[in-house]
């Protein structure tokens, strides 16, 4: 696959609904989440689309079918990264790499200099790609809520130098 075969798009009605199901469909299969973890999802999207003002969300396509997401949400103190997400068949790809940059890029547009975001333990992939974005980890949480184990949930920033 080319890299010119994805499609970066800003989202359009009913994309958000998507993206919640995708969320839980990889999660779900992937790491055991339970259908908590679909409402957290759910919760943040309907509050972004409520509102989205100075945020946006983004969809990687291949032929007109979504293959991944990623989103920035503006904080009073920035802007967080959220729903950052490649299907399973298309990681390894670039595509991650893309959406990233066009979140960044987005970020830097807009003059936000503070990011955060929160993730796992457990995505080692999307771990070493925020790392690589400038990302570091500043914070740990144990969730005991999202599967029957425990995972520890991480929280990352990002300050600009310019």
């Amino acid at each position: 696959m080319s890299d010119d075969q994805v499609l970066i798009r800003a989202s359009e009605p009913g994309d958000a609904g998507y993206v919640c199901y995708m969320h839980m469909k990889y999660y779900g299969e992937r790491y055991g989440f339970k259908p908590v973890f679909e409402y957290y999802v759910m919760k943040g999207l309907a509050e972004f689309l409520r509102d989205p003002g100075e945020s946006r969300l983004w969809i990687a396509e291949i032929d007109n079918s979504i293959i991944g997401s990623i989103a920035i949400v503006k904080t009073p103190r920035g802007a967080q990264l959220r729903w950052f997400l490649v299907d399973a068949e298309h990681q390894g790809n670039g595509i991650g790499r893309k959406l990233m940059n066009t979140a960044m890029q987005f970020c830097k547009e807009r003059g936000y200099k503070h990011m955060f975001l929160w993730t796992t333990n457990i995505l080692d992939a999307a771990r070493h790609l925020y790392k690589e974005f400038g990302f570091k980890p500043v914070e740990e949480n144990t969730n005991n809520e999202w599967t029957d184990g425990t995972i520890i949930e991480e929280r990352w920033e990002f300050v600009s130098e310019e």
